[in-house]
């Protein structure tokens, strides 16, 4: 079988040997998959710059034809680094965590032309500095919504459907109350936040990180996706707990109890 070319960032790269790599990335073409890059070490190789973790390249690879068997490297071309972000704590994490949920990709989704497309756009900004945390944050959810298992915010998960206005997100469901299925015992939840969840069912990751929320609100909706990705979706997050951690990322019990 001949070569083939994919188009990837890699999310990983250990040495095999002493001349060579396991590389992992995230392509365009087939999602998460890794290959074998050999003869790094060699002062001729052309390849070591394009195998480098934060990199954008085009790869000749050729492929195995069994899950089993690992793929090899033909030719790697450095089209764009991001290198930037690992000059800054934070934004280094945000995409550590990014990376470690593609690692585990196939338990979420195979919609690889459209993860990978949001994929470049939020390096892109990260690596920019340019508001890091929301687009880490709106990535995140966006897979979460493009997995067999989404957040349940198209309708009321109670009624199946939406002739009353939402009023809350039930964390035990995880999904949209109307206010004609609200329990005596709940009660209705900022507006703001009920208007950040609906706009990430009704629009595009590219909309929503160009708006301007309430900041509370953003770290309520962290808190949920960090618990679906954990105790739903069963994902490992790598440095999540360095984020947990943060005074940043943690809300007052005065503000919290608005959102309980």
């Amino acid at each position: 079988m001949g070569a083939i070319k994919i188009n990837a960032v890699v999310i990983e790269s250990n040495y095999y040997d002493d001349f060579a790599k396991i590389v992992k990335v995230f392509s365009k073409q087939f999602g998460k998959l890794s290959f074998i890059a050999p003869g790094l070490n060699k002062s001729t190789s052309k390849n070591r710059y394009s195998i480098q973790t934060f990199s954008l390249s085009d790869f000749e690879i050729f492929k195995a034809r069994k899950e089993e068997k690992i793929s090899k490297l033909k030719t790697g071309i450095l089209k764009k680094d991001y290198f930037k972000i690992a000059q800054n704590y934070n934004n280094y994490v945000y995409c550590s965590i990014i990376f470690k949920i593609l690692d585990q990709i196939e338990q979420i989704s195979h919609k690889n032309y459209k993860i990978f497309k949001m994929l470049i756009f939020s390096l892109e900004n990260i690596n920019n500095n340019k508001n890091s945390f929301i687009n880490y944050l709106f990535f995140i959810t966006y897979l979460i919504q493009e997995s067999i298992q989404p957040l349940r915010i198209k309708s009321c998960v109670r009624c199946k459907k939406s002739p009353f206005p939402i009023v809350r997100f039930e964390y035990s469901e995880y999904g949209f109350i109307c206010t004609n299925c609200l329990l005596p015992d709940e009660k209705k939840q900022p507006d703001s936040f009920i208007k950040l969840l609906a706009n990430i069912n009704k629009k595009t990751i590219y909309f929503n990180v160009e708006q301007k929320y309430y900041y509370t609100d953003l770290i309520v909706l962290h808190n949920i996706v960090v618990n679906y990705y954990e105790n739903v979706l069963g994902i490992y997050m790598g440095p999540i707990k360095m984020l947990k951690d943060t005074v940043a990322l943690n809300v007052n019990e005065i503000e919290s109890n608005k959102y309980k």
